[in-house]
């Protein structure tokens, strides 16, 4: 586990919600919108929370997760909310505790898939698989075309690549090590990327760093999506130098989850929306 400095320890619960209902005061919904582009996304796909019970095998496989008390060793590479993960001991944690803690929730792993369907995303790639659910809605998404996702620590991918198996998810290309060492082969194959979400190592550096590196395999239509953006001080101003680089034309802060797009023609400008 890497050092953390000051500003990258998660805030507590308390400033979490804090933070969350100053978001929601500022925030706006679709009605105080005036770019249409941005109006549409929200009518068409982030608004639109219909859940399909096309997903009960996925969530299945959470509850499975969840009730699994069988420790598995650690070698996490990033910094995710790993000190309120149960501990068994010095290098082991459970792998209901990982679940508990770090996969994303039902209601953001469908905005997830919605995106991807929204964009019609042929070339999506994935930073931090932890056990696979949210690669298997990207999958559910797309079926046909590739999610690329890297995870750092094999034990974890092991479980993962148990889902992808029980899911049958064929369109899933799962990567084990360092995405420092792994980010650019990925890319690399088969390039410019249509989605990338990024939920590995939360600090400002790794996500400013892995930004940096996939600012040059971007196209117009490529959208970036940022994870917990204000769980700590670092991750927020990570946050803020990506919204204010210049290739970058839209940000969209739905609090959980930052949206970045680089399409032509529209005003700069970051949304602060309620979700």
């Amino acid at each position: 586990m890497k050092e953390k400095s000051k500003s990258e320890k998660k805030r507590s619960s308390i400033s979490l919600v804090y933070l969350f209902l100053k978001h929601y005061i500022a925030g706006n919904n679709r009605y105080g919108i005036h770019s249409p582009f941005v109006y549409n996304l929200l009518t068409g796909c982030i608004y639109n929370k219909t859940l399909p019970g096309e997903f009960q095998a996925i969530e299945e496989q959470r509850k499975k997760l969840e009730k699994d008390n069988r420790t598995i060793e650690i070698n996490d590479l990033g910094s995710k909310k790993d000190k309120e993960i149960e501990v068994v001991n010095k290098h082991c944690r459970t792998i209901s505790g990982i679940a508990k803690k770090s996969l994303k929730s039902r209601r953001q792993a469908f905005l997830l898939y919605r995106l991807a369907k929204y964009f019609e995303c042929k070339n999506i790639l994935e930073l931090g698989t932890c056990f696979g659910i949210t690669a298997s809605y990207l999958s559910m998404a797309r079926p046909d075309t590739v999610v690329n996702t890297i995870e750092g620590c094999p034990q974890i991918a092991g479980v993962a690549n148990t889902v992808f198996g029980s899911l049958g998810g064929m369109n899933i290309r799962l990567h084990v090590g360092d995405i420092d060492e792994l980010l650019l082969p990925v890319l690399n194959d088969p390039g410019s990327p249509d989605l990338v979400f990024f939920d590995a190592n939360h600090t400002k550096q790794a996500t400013l760093s892995y930004f940096n590196i996939i600012l040059g395999y971007i196209k117009e239509s490529t959208v970036l999506i940022i994870d917990d953006i204000h769980w700590s001080k670092g991750m927020e101003d990570a946050w803020k130098e990506i919204c204010s680089n210049d290739m970058v034309s839209v940000t969209v802060d739905l609090f959980y989850m930052g949206l970045v797009f680089f399409r032509k023609g529209l005003s700069k400008e970051n949304f602060v929306i309620r979700y």
